[in-house]
């Protein structure tokens, strides 16, 4: 709805009022239609019907990444990391792991890229979700810090710096001290 001119304070206040924000409450409940399970259910069903692909295989890993983005694309889901996880019968720990090369020394470099530029693609999407409004946020914070290392805060550690080197023992110290020249 096109805001209109205000001349006055008022009139302002008035206009903000009007075009108050939804009830939280309502953002926050289900969005479901019927039909919405059992449309999620046959597309996560396909890809339990694939089998395995040989993950040091480049043209299987590719080829299965094509097919799982293309059946998104047909039932118009959103891909995900859980998603992909299951187009490769795997779960999304191991396929983290795959992606940061963690316990994939079996896996081809090659073969690791194409994964992991799946899986920036979802990223990708899920910015793209939650700037444009596609995503409830509390579910796209959850998924992106869980799924793509994001986190509220960076952890700094501070070390103190000791300007007397080491630790020394006080006997030490008062030692070092006592042999300066004395003014």
């Amino acid at each position: 709805m096109p805001r209109q001119k205000v001349d006055s304070l008022d009139d302002a206040v008035q206009e903000v009022v009007k075009h108050r924000r939804p009830k939280r409450s309502e953002d926050l409940q289900p969005q479901t239609e019927p039909g919405d399970n059992s449309k999620y259910l046959r597309h996560s069903m396909v890809m339990m019907s694939w089998e395995r692909p040989d993950i040091t295989s480049l043209e299987q890993v590719n080829e299965r990444i094509g097919k799982y983005f293309s059946l998104c694309e047909q039932n118009d889901m959103k891909p995900s990391i859980e998603g992909l996880s299951l187009a490769f019968d795997t779960d999304r720990k191991t396929m983290w792991r795959w992606v940061n090369g963690i316990e994939s020394s079996h896996i081809p470099d090659t073969v690791r890229h194409s994964i992991k530029r799946a899986y920036g693609l979802i990223n990708n999407l899920m910015v793209e979700y939650m700037q444009n409004g596609k995503i409830n946020p509390v579910s796209g914070i959850f998924l992106m810090k869980n799924n793509m290392g994001y986190a509220d805060q960076t952890e700094i550690v501070v070390t103190p710096n000791n300007p007397l080197g080491d630790a020394q023992n006080p006997d030490q110290i008062v030692q070092k001290y006592a042999e300066l020249p004395q003014d």
